[in-house]
């Protein structure tokens, strides 16, 4: 029994002992094997996936190369929410099994949300700069901030963490409008009002992004959807799927001043081009490298649970594995 855990190079965890651990706690014979998915040379990968039996990942496009390189694989056990880059339809013809992390980090998510949008609109990034860069000490070097509760949230996508983060903006005294395709315009739940897109675009002067990247999603957020923002000039946050954002839309929209700033926690490529991306080294744009996710009891849960859906499959309890989505 052979269980590999990969990803790509960039963005795989550099310490697997955890998982190891976790695997081989009631199966000493068990071979575990970490494999960076390397772009640039895969013989490595495609070697160590031949006689694997269950793959453990959260980004790899589980394709039509990697399956048919994997005879042996019987399980797929997505350690993220998310499992829009495998090819399901494809992976149940080949009999293998796929099972997601319904809930991990929406707790942190949420935080992190709150803490992109206190750093645009208090302007923190442009402060740090003013200060350690260019050392002057002025309080006035830009516009008068905003009190958050006299601004509106505009959510996009009410699952969890959409829900989750109204909550905690509700808290700051915010006013929070959604728009979910669940949801019927009109509808107030938990203080929240749903309203319709375009309502949305037009009366927040945040714009939140939780939608899931979907057919229908695939860069829902184009320059014509920035159009219709650029009556409030609102700031825009994604912390959920880089594809659901036309990255070059969104570029035109801050040069032009559609919208004020934008925090992004993913990009349209886990494997971006960190040198010659225009949306670097600006100071109304924030970046981070996908880590809303990440803390101490998110990456806990989340090690826990893919390892045991592995455990309970091939132990013939899969009536244990949590959320098959095959």
């Amino acid at each position: 029994m052979k269980v590999m855990i990969s990803d790509f190079k960039e963005i795989m965890q550099k310490d697997n002992a955890v998982e190891i651990k976790l695997l081989k706690k009631n199966h000493p014979d068990w071979i575990v094997v970490t494999q960076p998915y390397d772009l640039k040379e895969q013989s490595a990968f495609f070697k160590e996936l031949k006689d694997t039996d269950a793959l453990i990942t959260a980004f790899l496009p589980i394709n039509k190369k990697i399956l048919d390189a994997a005879p042996k694989l019987k399980l797929i056990s997505v350690s993220a929410v998310g499992y829009e880059k495998i090819d399901l339809q494809l992976a149940q013809k080949k009999g293998v099994r796929v099972c997601a992390i319904g809930e991990y980090c929406t707790q942190d998510v949420a935080e992190f949300t709150i803490s992109l949008m206190l750093v645009l609109v208090k302007r923190l990034k442009q402060y740090d700069k003013l200060v350690s860069e260019e050392h002057r000490w002025e309080y006035d070097a830009f516009m008068a901030q905003p009190r958050l509760s006299r601004m509106t949230l505009g959510i996009f996508g009410y699952g969890r963490i959409g829900a989750a983060v109204a909550k905690m903006a509700s808290a700051l005294g915010m006013q929070v409008i959604a728009y979910s395709g669940h949801m019927g315009t009109g509808t107030i739940k938990d203080g929240v009002k749903f309203v319709t897109a375009d309502e949305l675009l037009t009366k927040a002067d945040i714009v939140s992004n939780h939608m899931g990247a979907t057919s229908e999603n695939y860069h829902f957020f184009n320059i014509d959807i920035f159009k219709k923002m650029a009556q409030k000039k609102p700031y825009f946050i994604n912390v959920s799927r880089g594809e659901t954002v036309d990255e070059t839309g969104l570029l035109m929209a801050i040069d032009s001043g559609m919208i004020r700033g934008a925090a992004l926690d993913v990009l349209e490529s886990e494997t971006p081009d960190l040198v010659n991306n225009p949306l670097l080294q600006r100071n109304n744009i924030i970046i981070s490298p996908h880590t809303a996710f990440y803390s101490q009891d998110s990456m806990a849960s989340l090690q826990r649970i893919s390892c045991q859906n592995v455990t309970s499959f091939f132990e013939g309890q899969s009536e244990k594995v949590f959320n098959f989505v095959d």
